[in-house]
């Protein structure tokens, strides 16, 4: 294996286990608060996406799951960014409002803009770069370029909104918004990163952007111990 995805799949491992960490641990803090259960499944999907694309990439035996593992990964990435999205309409109206149609059906509909493509445009394997043992996976420049906007413009509203909320609040709910805005624009950051990596078949931006958006969690992870 290339020493370069080897240190890109050792970051996933170790970044798999600090999310999943970092979820639990703001579960424990409050079980029955349901910004707290939203978090928890931002953590859960991030770190059963990272696992997956961690063992994808270490693949080289059987060609034909390579491609399905990846997409489930998408599609588990695709599910970090609306439970991101849900912290929002928790902290903005009441839990109840927040899990209402009104808002909830939104979460599903952009759910499925950014999964169906992976289906309709499905993703191949670089068949060259399998012979010598690195797993090479190429989505369509189209929808990859799709995926990745509708990601970090969800991601910017959240950010926007977080800002917003900090500005009308008091104190320690001040705070913790604030450290959940920072959070997130790491997180965008990282996005951004992992997209040019995916167009420039880079490595090193795909590692920077793994650990950009572990910081990011741990950022907002941050907010809820105050």
């Amino acid at each position: 294996m290339d020493l370069i995805i080897l240190i890109k799949v050792i970051f996933a491992i170790v970044i798999t286990v600090i999310i999943l960490s970092v979820g639990i641990r703001v579960l424990s803090i409050n079980r029955a608060n349901l910004l707290n259960r939203w978090f928890f499944l931002f953590c859960t999907f991030s770190s059963i996406g990272f696992l997956l694309y961690t063992i994808y990439h270490l693949i080289t035996f059987n060609s034909s799951i390579v491609i399905p593992i990846m997409v489930t990964a998408q599609i588990l990435f695709n599910f970090t960014v609306v439970a991101l999205l849900m912290t929002v309409f928790i902290l903005d109206k009441f839990s109840k409002v927040a899990m209402s149609p009104r808002y909830f059906v939104p979460i599903i509909v952009l759910l499925f803009l950014m999964s169906f493509g992976y289906f309709i445009w499905t993703p191949t394997l670089n068949m060259d770069s399998y012979a010598m043992g690195i797993v090479d996976t190429i989505t369509p420049s189209g929808w990859l370029i799709f995926v990745n906007l509708l990601r970090m413009l969800i991601s910017i509203y959240v950010v926007f909104k977080y800002i917003t909320m900090s500005r009308k609040a008091e104190k320690n709910t001040k705070k913790r918004v604030q450290w959940f805005s920072m959070g997130v624009i790491i997180i965008i950051v990282g996005l951004f990163l992992n997209v040019i990596g995916g167009f420039l078949g880079s490595s090193i931006f795909e590692i920077i952007a793994i650990i950009l958006f572990a910081v990011g969690g741990l950022g907002i992870f941050r907010g809820f111990l105050i």
